[in-house]
């Protein structure tokens, strides 16, 4: 029971040590005086410093229970240390291509609306970790066949659902589009017009409705109504009939 203790220790003051260290790295690379790839770097450093604090610990407290175990380690850890090493590369490299990404797609946003300014930056940083935790996870030996599937079949499926929001859209308003050319040869502003349930002057023949005035208020009546259904036009007097 008292190496069970003993490891419980060794594991929560790795994870005490490593909350430590990773502020210690974050402070001193994160500060304004720092150049900018220091300061973008300095999230991604802090967690692997985090992470190294907590293997240690986990190592420490291996050796409690099982000191017969740290005999081959060494041996262990020098043959998987290059792909682990390669891991972290591709952790930190996509940690801080996910930071400039989400910066650079918040720029583009500035003019937008504020929940498209706050969802869709998160929403390109969160992809790209997950593709960046994908391809260190491989890197580093596991078999991550079942999560790229899963993810694949994610992503084609938010594309397939985009694509056909964007297709069925642009076929409508290319429908009204194409209907307007129609009407700007049948009617004027200043005619007077009736199709089904709506009524007015003709104000203009826009790309997608023909806005009309009654009685003082403006509607918008999409252009495919009139190619849909019977209209009754009368047309506005000339000025040269004047």
């Amino acid at each position: 029971m008292n190496e069970w203790i003993g490891a419980a220790i060794a594991i929560g003051a790795g994870f005490i040590v490593g909350v430590f260290v990773a502020a210690v790295v974050r402070r001193a690379l994160g500060a304004e005086s720092r150049a900018e790839i220091l300061q973008r770097l300095a999230e991604p450093l802090a967690n692997v410093a985090f992470w190294l604090a907590v293997v240690v610990g986990l190592i420490v407290a291996l050796g409690i229970v099982n000191p017969d175990s740290l005999e081959t380690l060494p041996k262990d850890a020098v043959d998987y240390l290059p792909r682990l090493i390669a891991g972290l590369i591709v952790f930190i490299v996509g940690n801080a291509a996910a930071g400039l990404a989400a910066s650079a797609v918040a720029a583009a946003l500035a003019r937008a609306a504020a929940s498209a300014q706050r969802i869709v930056p998160s929403a390109v940083r969160a992809a790209i970790l997950v593709m960046t935790v994908i391809i260190a996870a491989g890197q580093i030996g596991l078999d991550t066949t079942i999560v790229n599937l899963a993810v694949a079949a994610m992503l084609f499926s938010l594309g397939l659902a985009a694509a056909l929001l964007v297709g069925l859209g642009g076929r409508e308003v290319s429908g009204e589009v194409a209907a307007a050319r129609a009407l700007r040869s049948m009617m004027n502003a200043g005619d007077v017009v009736d199709v089904d349930k709506w009524s007015g002057r003709v104000v203009a023949v826009h790309s997608t409705a023909v806005e009309l005035e009654s009685g003082g208020q403006i509607h918008l009546v999409p252009n495919s109504m009139f190619l849909l259904n019977t209209v009754r036009i009368e047309r506005a007097e000339s000025e040269e009939d004047d």
